[in-house]
């Protein structure tokens, strides 16, 4: 695994990076950059890490991540192949920009005043409501067209959008401060690899201290310090974001048959695991839920 620290290279024209990205899947591992970054995701679905904070994402997905955040994009492995009509694509569009460069060139202008505090937030992660990502996403897609002065009006335009939105969400713990190198982050992409492509079966203390070079308890010590959380916190959250997609895109196949592919190896332990991180919301419940919105 390559280094996790990323130099963003900007062009002579901009302080600004507009990338639009489409592959079979996201190739980034966790890694930050002084670089704030504006990711909105076009097309797919899997599980995002912003500092401390896993959660499920989906199309339309807007986030504001904050400088030196750590943030990762998963895309989901689909297992029941047979209900895909087609093979799914991997597509986002990403606004990168130095976090300095409004005093380097604007200096103490009060009118700006919104947009210090718009990235003052994004220090813990920001993900805005879809009705923010309808209103973003041709701004963003405009910007990627862009150039010279155009670009730096397109983007003021879109910063404007951003610091009037009022639903919102944050997404890191208050205060959450990273302890991090680039060997640590070789390390944790490891151990979230190994997690990727085994979660569905059993993984244990001493099999995650073993790939580590650690003791167990070393490990478990580690892991909190870096990310936030207790390894098998963070491992049933993993299981559970995997469950509520199958549920949600797997309507023909049992909660006794999801559970087990998210790796879970009975009903009541998935269950209480499901409930724990849901607000109480059985799987059963949190199904009917979806039905109701979509209907």
């Amino acid at each position: 695994m390559k280094a996790s620290f990323y130099k963003i290279i900007f062009d002579k024209e901009t302080p600004f990076r507009c990338t639009y990205i489409d592959l079979p899947s996201f190739d980034m591992p966790w890694h930050f950059h002084p670089e704030l970054e504006l990711t909105l995701i076009l097309e797919s679905e899997g599980v995002r890490y912003i500092g401390d904070y896993t959660s499920s994402y989906k199309s339309g997905d807007l986030v504001l991540v904050g400088s030196n955040l750590p943030h990762m994009w998963v895309n989901t492995k689909h297992e029941f192949q047979d209900n895909l009509e087609k093979p799914h694509r991997s597509k986002r569009i990403t606004l990168q920009f130095p976090p300095d460069f409004m005093h380097n060139i604007f200096k103490d202008a009060q009118e700006l005043q919104p947009l210090v505090r718009l990235f003052k937030l994004a220090e813990r992660g920001i993900s805005f409501s879809q009705k923010t990502s309808d209103l973003i996403k041709p701004l963003l897609l405009d910007i990627n067209n862009k150039k010279g002065l155009r670009k730096w009006i397109a983007v003021f335009n879109l910063l404007f959008e951003l610091t009037e939105a009022d639903n919102y969400s944050f997404l890191a713990s208050p205060g959450y401060l990273p302890q991090l190198t680039s060997k640590d982050y070789n390390l944790v992409n490891t151990i979230f690899s190994h997690i990727e492509n085994n979660f569905h079966n059993k993984i244990t203390l001493q099999e995650m201290a073993d790939i580590a070079c650690l003791t167990k308890p070393s490990f478990c010590r580690l892991f909190k310090q870096k990310t936030g959380k207790s390894f098998f916190v963070f491992l049933n959250e993993y299981r559970i974001n995997h469950a509520k997609r199958l549920l949600l895109n797997n309507k023909n196949e049992s909660i006794n048959t999801i559970a087990l592919h998210s790796g879970f190896p009975t009903i009541q332990h998935f269950n209480k695991k499901f409930k724990e991180f849901n607000n109480g919301v059985t799987p059963s419940q949190f199904l009917k839920r979806s039905i109701n919105i979509k209907t």
